[in-house]
């Protein structure tokens, strides 16, 4: 394939975003072996985007800074820029910063700010994101089965989550004998109820004597506290991005919504259960654990009609997956006997 000059990835939404476009970094340094690869991240991203084999460096920056990113694309010398977000705000900086080939869908009304457009329905589609990034990659011949790159975490980091897990009295200080559960979303989706993760959470402890970690944002304290037994080691705003990452390195199973750290967990190769609602724009065929889709639950219901992204409070729905249902998931992935 011929060779190409410097190229950019664009993703700089939430983490779940990002962490479903970096199957493109292996497949375009296969392609382009001597190109270095670039990625616009947002900030809160950054950082674990920086550690990902393969990426020369990353732009940190959201979507609404096209007046000041273009700049420091022009010196970076881009010639083929592959837009995964695409927004108007990043088109225009793209445009903005003349680079050669700019890479894009075809159906927005902005899409002429793209000199090579893709008709790639995202809405409705039945395709996992991942994919749907990858198809934008065609634009320039590569195809392909992809996986996920390496992520490379520093040493200091490693050692930092050694010792938030130490403060549990009744580990065993085996690294790979935890269970993370992580029950919030960020708002992204609806929640499976917290009382049904509390009672996961205690079976597992008390029944099969495994060391139970919740996990969560600063805001979802509440939540955590609430999901947290004494059999649980509450981290739940006491890790950053880099730090939730290398405990899920080392973890045997993650128990989730449909969130960032779910996709986080399989990019790391380690076992999910994702929890599902029957909501159009959160199936788990487009949103789901990439190449696993066994590892996804969803309540056996039609789709919801009565709530959509942004307000749940209407709907129960997620009630009917049954905390016995994901116990025995748990069991069977855990290959407990």
């Amino acid at each position: 394939m011929n060779e190409r000059g410097n190229l950019l990835v664009v993703r700089n939404d939430r983490l779940g975003d990002t962490i479903l476009a970096l199957p493109t970094i292996p497949l375009l340094r296969q392609a382009f072996p001597g190109a270095k690869i670039y990625f616009w991240a947002a900030p809160q991203v950054a950082p674990l985007v920086m550690c990902v084999d393969g990426i020369e460096d990353v732009l940190e920056s959201g979507d609404h800074a096209s007046h000041t990113i273009a700049e420091k694309l022009r010196s970076l010398r881009i010639e083929t820029a592959f837009c995964l977000r695409p927004t108007f705000s990043n088109a225009k900086a793209l445009k903005k910063a003349r680079i050669p080939e700019r890479i894009g869908t075809a159906r927005r009304w902005y899409s002429f700010l793209f000199n090579k457009r893709i008709d790639l329905p995202r809405r409705g589609s039945q395709q996992h994101e991942a994919d749907l990034n990858l198809d934008l990659l065609t634009a320039v011949g590569v195809k392909g089965d992809a996986d996920f790159p390496e992520i490379i975490l520093p040493e200091n980091v490693e050692e930092k989550i050694g010792q938030l897990l130490a403060g549990n009295p009744e580990a065993s200080g085996s690294q790979s004998s935890y269970i993370v559960i992580h029950p919030g979303s960020g708002g992204s989706t609806q929640n499976w109820s917290s009382k049904y993760f509390k009672e996961i959470a205690a079976r597992l402890a008390v029944e099969h004597s495994w060391e139970i970690v919740v996990t969560g944002s600063p805001s979802e304290e509440d939540l955590c506290r609430e999901v947290a037994s004494d059999h649980c080691l509450n981290l739940c705003g006491k890790t950053d991005l880099l730090e939730l990452t290398a405990l899920l390195k080392q973890t045997e199973l993650l128990i989730t919504n449909s969130t960032g750290p779910l996709h986080l967990a399989v990019a790391l190769g380690t076992k999910v259960i994702g929890l599902y609602p029957p909501l159009a724009d959160s199936m788990p065929d487009r949103w789901g654990p990439y190449g696993h889709p066994e590892w996804a639950m969803m309540p056996d219901l039609p789709v919801c009609r009565k709530c959509h992204n942004g307000d749940f409070s209407a709907c129960k729905c997620m009630e009917e997956l049954s905390p016995d249902s994901v116990y025995q998931r748990a069991i069977e992935l855990l290959d407990v006997k």
